[in-house]
């Protein structure tokens, strides 16, 4: 199975090469274990290598993501400007409604009228309470915001259009935007907050093809509190089922020794 690597090198090496190319991958953690940065590098590693990439953004604005990737040293503008990258910004589609149904602001900016266009959300007033419909973006919408000709989608953070979803809503319609993903063959991390990953049960595992678990825990060796991660399923590729601690530095994703020590695996 083709392989795109991941921007870690040593991750590479421990999941046959990379991810699986045209597969989703669902990538799930407490705060402050890294979920974005591992994105950030995916992006940064594909963009580098010519792909196609789209990021969709449903909680961090651009400007945000922009300067988190550039302090590790994975600046994103000049593949911005070349069109090799597009961000997507859901948080202010959210954030505008939650506005308007307060009565702060009025209309819509550009941005928010461009994902209304491209997603084919209705504008009009709901009869039933103040605000918007497109308040409550569908997940299945998702799809809509990915161009023709994308290689690589990281969608951070999928939990936000969960909310709200009981299970088998959730299940049904995470289960057809993953098919139709892969049906364009796009590689796909899917990044979501443990909060919304516990509240559906877990569900999400079932529906992709790989999934890599990020928690933070006392390191028997070190007696500290430090992050690790779990790589529970990626098919077609032989995995360890134990644990791999990492750390986050000023160059981002860092696999390390069971001490402590970063791991060289050249």
């Amino acid at each position: 199975m083709e392989r795109v690597p991941t921007g870690i090198a040593n991750l590479d090496k421990k999941i046959g090469g990379g991810y699986p190319r045209g597969k989703g991958i669902l990538l799930t953690g407490v705060p402050g274990t890294g979920k974005t940065i591992f994105g950030l590098h995916l992006l940064y590693q594909s963009c580098s290598d010519g792909k196609k990439c789209v990021l969709i953004a449903t909680e961090e604005s651009p400007e945000d993501l922009l300067e988190q990737a550039g302090m590790l040293g994975m600046r994103l503008e000049p593949f911005l400007e070349r069109g090799s990258l597009t961000i997507k910004q859901v948080l202010e589609i959210r954030a505008g409604a939650v506005a308007r149904a307060a009565h702060l602001v009025d209309g819509f900016n550009n941005t928010e009228i461009d994902l209304i266009e491209e997603c084919k959300l209705d504008r009009s007033f709901r009869h039933d309470q103040v605000g918007f419909n497109i308040g409550e973006m569908d997940l299945v919408d998702v799809i809509k915001l990915v161009p023709e000709g994308t290689d690589i989608l990281v969608v951070d953070n999928l939990g936000v259009l969960a909310f709200g979803l009981d299970i088998k809503h959730f299940r049904d319609k995470f289960d057809t935007l993953n098919r139709l993903l892969a049906s364009k063959k796009i590689t796909v991390v899917y990044v979501m907050d443990d909060a919304a990953y516990q509240i559906t049960h877990q569900i999400a595992d079932y529906s992709t093809h790989g999934a890599i678990k990020l928690f933070i825990k006392e390191n028997p060796y070190t007696g500290k509190m430090e992050r690790f991660m779990n790589i529970p399923k990626m098919r077609s590729t032989s995995i360890s089922l134990d644990s791999i601690l990492f750390d986050i530095t000023a160059s981002g994703i860092e696999l390390k020794g069971a001490k402590g020590k970063i791991v060289d695996m050249s």
